[in-house]
């Protein structure tokens, strides 16, 4: 079964959509993905259970239109954020302006961290969330060879993808545990990344005086 919602033309069913959207990440919100089922989410937006499914053919198919909304969000700043970075050291710094948007993120809306949890046990969320990773670690890749432009895109990928991966676990993390504690993993996530970026910046130079040789 296709997990492709029905786009909806008509602006009422547009809203419509919309209602059920937001009716979904309230639920799971306070309760997870587990507890919540596509009939209390019908009747909760009260509407028939017929009109949901004529949209979103499995409750799958509704959590990845949920998913791909936080997806399409956290890109969208993400890029907002990196776009102007020209040199590592505004990258080190867009980088901890990230951190903080996305804490923020997560504390606002507690479906996301519900929803981000029982996506892994989901397959094609999983698949979707991957294919997020690979999204969020071209954006990185994108930002560093701008930055140093001498590098190659198979030195930075690793390492992009790496941290475009755990970079949600670790939020999600720091939003479970002692506030004190969660300050000090971020700072300790950020000196991972700063430390990363700086060896690129080593690599970039040798491969400048190498060429200059040549």
């Amino acid at each position: 079964m296709s997990l492709e919602p029905k786009i909806p033309v008509q602006t009422r069913s547009r809203d419509r959509v919309e209602l059920i959207l937001k009716t979904a990440r309230e639920l799971i919100g306070e309760k997870g993905i587990d507890a919540v089922s596509m009939r209390e989410i019908a009747q909760t937006a009260g509407i028939q259970i017929g009109s949901l499914y004529q949209y979103f053919p499995g409750k799958s198919a509704l959590l990845l239109s949920i998913m791909n909304q936080y997806y399409d969000s956290l890109y969208e700043e993400s890029r907002r954020i990196l776009d102007p970075v020209r040199t590592i050291k505004e990258l080190e710094v867009a980088a901890e302006k990230a951190f903080k948007h996305f804490i923020d993120f997560f504390q606002k809306d507690p479906a996301l961290a519900n929803l981000w949890a029982g996506a892994r046990a989901i397959p094609e969320l999983v698949i979707e969330d991957n294919r997020d990773t690979y999204r969020n670690s071209d954006l990185i890749i994108k930002t560093i060879l701008r930055c140093l432009p001498v590098l190659k895109e198979s030195e930075v990928r690793p390492f992009a993808l790496y941290f475009s991966h755990t970079t949600g676990m670790v939020i999600r993390f720091v939003k479970e545990i002692d506030t004190e504690h969660g300050k000090a993993v971020m700072k300790e996530t950020l000196e991972i990344l700063k430390l990363k970026l700086r060896e690129y910046e080593k690599i970039a130079k040798l491969k400048s005086k190498q060429r200059k040789k040549l």
